[in-house]
């Protein structure tokens, strides 16, 4: 049972795990428990060391699955390859909840293998995206924007209704205030870079991506 006043913190790393293992430290130091999503495309995004350090700190270590959009849609062959990684995960840790990657330019949306299989069978109590209550407060840095307006699939399905807010200023002013009770924050450690070059780096990567969504939402209107 959920107290009355909760905040989830959820981590999504797209990219460049080093920056995960900051993030979870300084949560560490301030005694907040997290969960952390890796994908398994390429050896550079799944890091063994870096996954079995984060669980070991206490944080929840989970599966960023693609997997429709690895395997072009097809679904037989996205539940296997779904067990395969899974399996290297259980490895090195216990894994409660998966989470999809939303791949915005892909015509795929991979919370759609679950309409024909059940991420319970391979004994996984959650899905990010799927499992949670539409009245929560979701809120999540995806195009740097927390209003959601770069956001083509980072949303909870069949939720009408969410919080806008101009800046992180703003979101500490709301927790603080406690004019809302319950939130589940998502964020890319990425993003929040201490290191000019990096930030910059990301920054124009982020503006590149957002103008193709742009024209993506406008190809779908058409």
């Amino acid at each position: 049972m959920l107290p009355e006043k909760y905040i989830m913190m959820r981590h999504d790393i797209d990219r460049n795990p080093s920056k995960a293992v900051e993030t979870a430290k300084i949560e560490q130091e301030f005694d907040i428990k997290a969960t952390y999503y890796f994908r398994t495309v390429n050896d550079n995004l799944f890091c063994p060391e870096i996954i079995t350090e984060i669980s070991d700190m206490g944080h929840e270590v989970g599966y960023h699955y693609e997997v429709l959009n690895e395997c072009n849609g097809n679904h037989e062959d996205a539940v296997k390859l779904f067990k395969r990684n899974l399996k290297k995960f259980e490895d090195l840790c216990d894994v409660k909840t998966v989470c999809m990657h939303g791949q915005p330019l892909s015509k795929y949306d991979n919370r759609d293998i679950w309409k024909k299989y059940d991420y319970k069978d391979f004994g996984i109590l959650g899905e990010a995206y799927l499992s949670v209550d539409e009245s929560i407060n979701y809120l999540c840095d995806t195009g740097r924007s927390w209003n959601f307006d770069h956001c083509l699939r980072d949303f909870i399905p069949n939720k009408t209704e969410n919080i806008r807010i101009h800046s992180t200023d703003d979101l500490i002013g709301l927790v603080e205030r406690g004019d809302v009770n319950n939130f589940y924050l998502l964020t890319h450690p990425e993003r929040w870079s201490s290191n000019s070059f990096e930030w910059l780096f990301f920054y124009s990567k982020d503006i590149a991506v957002n103008m193709g969504k742009k024209f993506l939402r406008m190809a779908r209107t058409w």
